[in-house]
């Protein structure tokens, strides 16, 4: 083998170390910082055309209806969009992650019962507490307890901001952080003030599992 061919092999092998090393950690990235299906429900005071746009520190991957710079639907003071849709659908990896040092901790076999009791509170109605429980307990696999904490509305502004025209009158932003624990710890659990919905309401649920 000459030398010539004998350096290209090594560069060869290098490139793919380099390539397989980052297709890992991009994968890790994506699970640890994804935000997942985060969902928004409109409900216009009439049924009457609404945007929506995301400002995300980060990148969207996943949307529904196509997002396009920004969703202009058509809503019912129903809450049905575009005549199809229950809500408007996204996920996105965010450049960070910051959690409140307060939260609650839930045993796993409790957590349904957590979940109905504690999404009414939070603001959500029924059919949106439903359609949460029907996909996080199914995202939330087998763990002794769940530490669950609630992101800030300073961090949702700043690293995945809602820009709604017209501008709504009640906003409920419920994105949890979902962390399995092999053992129940202490934490300090903050108090559930349930908004009240006025006029214009814009609804959003969403999730991070913390592994």
């Amino acid at each position: 083998m000459n030398k010539i061919l004998m350096w290209v092999l090594i560069a060869l092998v290098v490139l793919v170390s380099v390539f397989a090393a980052f297709v890992v950690y991009e994968s890790h990235q994506v699970s640890y910082d994804t935000i997942k299906k985060p969902a928004i429900y409109l409900y216009p005071a009439e049924d009457s055309f609404v945007n929506v746009q995301l400002d995300v520190n980060g990148k969207i991957i996943k949307d529904i209806p196509e997002y396009k710079n920004g969703w202009k639907v058509f809503a019912t003071k129903e809450g049905i969009i575009e005549n199809k849709y229950d809500y408007l659908f996204y996920e996105a990896i965010l450049r960070k992650i910051e959690l409140p040092s307060y939260g609650w901790v839930v045993g796993y076999d409790d957590l349904e019962n957590w979940l109905n009791v504690n999404l009414i509170k939070f603001g959500l109605n029924e059919k949106e507490k439903n359609q949460f429980k029907d996909y996080w307990l199914k995202e939330l696999t087998k763990s002794e307890y769940y530490e669950i904490k609630l992101f800030e509305d300073s961090f949702l502004k700043e690293n995945m901001n809602l820009i709604i025209s017209p501008q709504p009158d009640t906003l409920i932003r419920l994105n949890f952080n979902f962390k399995p624990l092999k053992e129940k710890i202490e934490i300090s659990e903050p108090t559930i003030i349930t908004p009240k919905r006025n006029g214009f309401t814009v609804v959003e649920w969403g999730g991070r599992l913390d592994q």
